[in-house]
């Protein structure tokens, strides 16, 4: 063998030129092709995920609200008629149910009307409280819900008609109600009106309380009788 031969396998083959090194970080790897990919597909999956199980919380929710609707809707039969337009009904249901019957009263209105002051029938419910002369009368002191509801019915002509209600305390005007119908340029014949008012408010022994209106022949007494009632009852006592 030459020597020239020896001298070269001994020192291995030539170095590479520095010029000519590959950067480690372009060397083809199988893996760092797929990364973005991988990537963007987990982003989609964890996205669709979500979105998923916020469709089927939100299905739970609609499908809950809808059955506490339909049990809380009360159910009528044919032997229970709905009664149309008697909706003090419900008040004195609710007057009966509360736990504040101490003083409370719940009167409908005398069908003989001949003075803007209203009386009231007294065959209605009454306890704890006096009437004389149209008022309710206090006998024990604290603070009371009053609530009054009347319903009028006019016979339009030519000219409008004041619609009104009043509460008073002693003689005192508290809290009104006042509509105009039959108003020029409205082709209506036959009015319906309701009109309502309540009061929260701190009585003393002896208070009267009474309901005033502008007109009280347009009271309707005949076709919903039930609608025109003043009931009170004691909220808070003092005692």
């Amino acid at each position: 063998m030459e020597p020239g031969l020896q001298q070269t396998s001994s020192h291995g083959a030539p170095f590479p030129d520095p010029d000519m090194q590959i950067p480690p970080d372009s060397v083809a790897s199988p893996w760092r092709s797929t990364r973005p990919w991988r990537t963007t597909s987990h982003s989609y999956f964890y996205l669709s995920t979500t979105a998923l199980v916020c469709l089927v919380v939100a299905m739970a929710i609609i499908l809950v609200l809808v059955v506490q609707k339909k049990d809380s809707t009360p159910r009528t039969t044919d032997k229970v008629p709905l009664k149309g337009g008697n909706c003090s009904e419900d008040l004195l249901c609710t007057l009966k149910r509360t736990p504040f019957k101490k003083s409370w009263a719940y009167l409908r209105v005398s069908k003989h009307l001949n003075n803007t002051k209203l009386s009231w029938n007294q065959d209605g419910i009454i306890h704890g409280v006096g009437y004389q002369d149209g008022n309710l009368v206090v006998q024990f002191p604290g603070w009371y819900f009053i609530i009054c509801q009347l319903q009028f019915f006019v016979q339009c002509s030519n000219h409008s008609v004041d619609l009104s209600l009043r509460l008073l305390v002693n003689s005192k005007v508290k809290k009104q109600a006042l509509v105009t119908v039959c108003e020029s340029g409205i082709q209506t014949k036959n009015i319906y009106q309701n009109l309502s008012q309540f009061l929260l408010y701190y009585l003393q022994v002896n208070s009267t309380i009474s309901v005033m209106v502008d007109n009280f022949q347009y009271v309707d007494t005949n076709t919903f009788p039930l609608q025109n009632v003043l009931s009170i009852f004691l909220y808070s006592s003092s005692n």
